[in-house]
């Protein structure tokens, strides 16, 4: 899966000590829609469902693996920098947030032995499958019924909230991969991957309710509530790929299914939330909550093309389709991750309810607002042959969209890019890597409970991203150790190379 950019749970929180109105949407910079791992991939625009012919294939379609001839070892790691711009509604300035880090993205085994005359390839491998991390801002200023606070006087109150959260972690997947060419033409393949996952999101959260300034009148202010919060999450669960290949002499066609499946969820909540009001001691309340669940994770399906018109040149692209919709948490109690917490008329807390909540915008999964996204990817390599080396020269663009819808359109934000790459392939050894570039821009903001964010209300942010993939792949020898071993436990008989 991709390894995602950063998404954000953000929201508010308490208005008076009396009245709890909370606000809550999700600030989402990617579709979640998955791309294999790879500096050759991604270079080709991470089209490569229909090619899927190296160390990485099970990544983006496990039949693929079949293809191979020689054992391969894939390591792969990324640098990934982010920058988001949104102006304050307030100074009119704008304000901005950079991130960067980099990790290990995949490391995979894959090796290929005879089994009925027929290529058998089985692969075990590790993929930092979405990539979870960096920072964000929001704001939000909204004209709000004062009855709709609780409180007892005539007109309107301005409410503003100033949002500031930042995410770290990963989705891990552990995967046990095989492919076996059925026929000179068509190759089937599978994966059992085993996800472990752990990120944490954090930040504060201050919010104001003030009168609505009026000519000669100053604005006076209610109350406020300055909140931290810090969600500790993990999940654990096995799924199942399955995938496709049929190849013809200029022209191959894959497949992938990506299953949906169900995992263990936990979270620790902590923070605090400070609330003031004018002529009275700041009160201060400590958060502390933790949940054990399961999460309901969505089913991925693609199809790709890959057309070679001569020696050298492929040119490839894919389609893919999530339904992120049916992506939910079980029984996620009321106030949890910064959910409505019921309240009685008078402002009094109620015990818990439970509800099944989409896992990206915490809406109750039967209402929720979250997109199935899909996503088209067109790339091109062409192999320049030099004495004792290829250099391979990739390009590629790719368009998708985010699950959440935009508030006021209710659209969902879309995200265009490109890639490009280059390396070079020796016989044994092969250096790649790849460049892509993200641009996307949408609304932020938080939506109240029961109402219609304003006019005005959300800010325009603008994200730029940029990631650098570097690829080292290693092929062994024909008739390797490993592929005789195997051939020997699972074949038997001559373990000459064939």
């Amino acid at each position: 899966m991709r390894r995602s950019f950063p998404f954000v749970l953000a929201a508010t929180a308490l208005a008076t000590t009396s009245w709890a109105q909370p606000i809550q949407n999700v600030v989402l910079r990617n579709s979640f829609n998955p791309v294999g791992a790879g500096a050759r991939g991604l270079g080709m625009g991470g089209a490569f469902i229909g090619v899927a012919d190296d160390g990485s294939a099970a990544s983006f379609n496990p039949a693929g693996l079949a293809q191979l001839r020689r054992s391969e070892l894939a390591l792969v790691g990324f640098r990934h920098a982010v920058e988001t711009t949104v102006p304050n509604p307030d100074t009119g300035r704008t304000e901005t947030e950079k991130s960067d880090h980099q990790a290990p993205d995949f490391f995979g085994l894959a090796v290929p032995f005879e089994v009925g005359g027929q290529n058998l390839t089985v692969q075990v491998s590790y993929q930092r499958s979405v990539d979870l991390f960096g920072k964000g801002r929001a704001f939000t200023r909204d004209t709000v019924p004062f009855r709709e606070l609780r409180i007892s006087q005539p007109g309107n109150a301005r409410l503003s909230a100033d949002i500031l959260p930042e995410q770290s972690g990963a989705f891990h997947t552990l995967s046990a991969a095989a492919a076996y060419q059925l026929t000179p033409r068509l190759a089937v393949g599978g994966s059992i991957n085993y996800w472990l996952a752990d990120w944490t999101s954090a930040g504060t959260v201050s919010s104001r309710v003030n009168t609505i300034a009026a000519p000669g009148v100053p604005t006076i202010l209610i109350s406020s509530t300055n909140r931290t919060f810090r969600h500790e999450q993990s999940m654990n669960g096995a799924s199942l790929n399955a995938g496709l290949l049929l190849r013809y002499p200029k022209l191959s066609i894959g497949a992938v299914l990506r299953m949906p499946f169900v995992g263990r969820y936990d979270l620790t909540e902590s923070g605090q939330a400070t609330d003031t009001q004018p002529g009275r001691a700041p009160v201060t309340t400590p958060v502390s909550a933790t949940m054990t669940s399961r999460l309901h994770w969505a089913q991925t399906a693609g199809v790709g093309a890959a057309l070679r018109p001569f020696s050298g040149l492929t040119l490839a692209a894919d389609y893919s389709k999530s339904g992120w919709a049916g992506a939910y948490l079980e029984d996620v109690p009321d106030g949890v991750l910064l959910t409505p917490l019921e309240t009685t008329p008078t402002g009094e807390s109620v015990t818990p309810g439970f509800e099944n909540r989409n896992f990206f915008d915490l809406a109750a999964a039967s209402q929720t607002t979250t997109a199935d996204t899909s996503e088209w990817r067109t790339g091109a390599e062409y192999l320049l042959s030099l004495p004792k080396v290829v250099v391979p020269l990739r390009a590629g663009i790719f368009r998708s969209r985010s699950p959440i819808r935009e508030l006021g359109s209710g659209e969902s934000r879309r995200i265009d890019g490109f890639t490009v790459g280059s390396g070079l392939n020796f016989r044994h050894l092969v250096f790649d890597v790849a460049f892509e570039r993200r641009r996307s821009e949408g609304l932020v903001g938080l939506t109240l409970r029961g109402g219609t964010a304003s006019a005005g209300g959300e800010s325009v942010e603008k994200v730029k991203e940029s990631r650098i993939v570097a690829s080292i792949l290693y092929r062994f020898p024909d008739n390797d150790a490993v592929k005789r071993l195997l051939r020997s436990l699972f074949v038997g008989g001559d373990t000459a190379s064939k």
